[in-house]
């Protein structure tokens, strides 16, 4: 079982218990708006989302933690590392967190415990990200953990009847190291 202590969370593996605070945190339209989820969310598919990371988990294809409110134990969010090359060590990640609860400072420990575990557990030596254009708060997040900004696939996603663009950021193992250094 995976478990990693945060401050104001924890990120753990998800089980079925899950599948409901799961389903109350993602099933607002403005969480699913950015994501590739279809709408709307229903309760079946957070119980056969729990079924496939531990599919992907098993196999080590991806990496999936639930953001853990520490109070409650609730899962409040998910974050996670996939696409993954064991070969050239990279992966991608990507989040999401109920409304109660961003603007808190939630998100920046939780990708700041996944960017210590990718880097020094996994041994990898990038991690890149995605970003919806209209994402806005998405973006300033990656940015503000030292993220670069390195390019745009235009309309790459077709979402809400529109085309959407993807927005690609990446850091590398040492610009993290520095940007550590930095903030202590």
């Amino acid at each position: 079982m995976k478990k990693i202590i945060g401050q104001k969370i924890n990120l753990r593996d998800i089980n079925p218990k899950d599948a409901q605070s799961i389903y109350d945190n993602i099933k607002d339209k403005r969480i699913t708006r950015y994501l590739l989820t279809k709408q709307p969310y229903t309760i079946k598919m957070a119980r056969d989302f729990i079924k496939r990371v531990k599919v992907d988990d098993s196999h080590k294809k991806a990496y999936h933690f639930g953001i853990e409110d520490k109070k409650t134990k609730k899962i409040i969010g998910m974050i996670g590392l996939r696409s993954w090359s064991h070969e050239h060590r990279h992966a991608e990640v990507g989040y999401w967190l109920g409304l109660n609860y961003q603007r808190q400072g939630i998100m920046s420990e939780a990708l700041t415990l996944v960017l210590d575990f990718a880097f020094k557990k996994v041994k990898l030596n990038r991690v890149q990200a995605g970003v919806m254009r209209p994402n806005v708060a998405s973006a300033q997040l990656l940015k503000k953990l030292g993220f670069k900004y390195e390019g745009c696939s235009r309309r790459h996603f077709f979402r809400n009847g529109r085309w959407q663009d993807d927005l690609r950021f990446a850091i590398l193992k040492e610009e993290y190291k520095t940007k550590k250094t930095r903030r202590v």
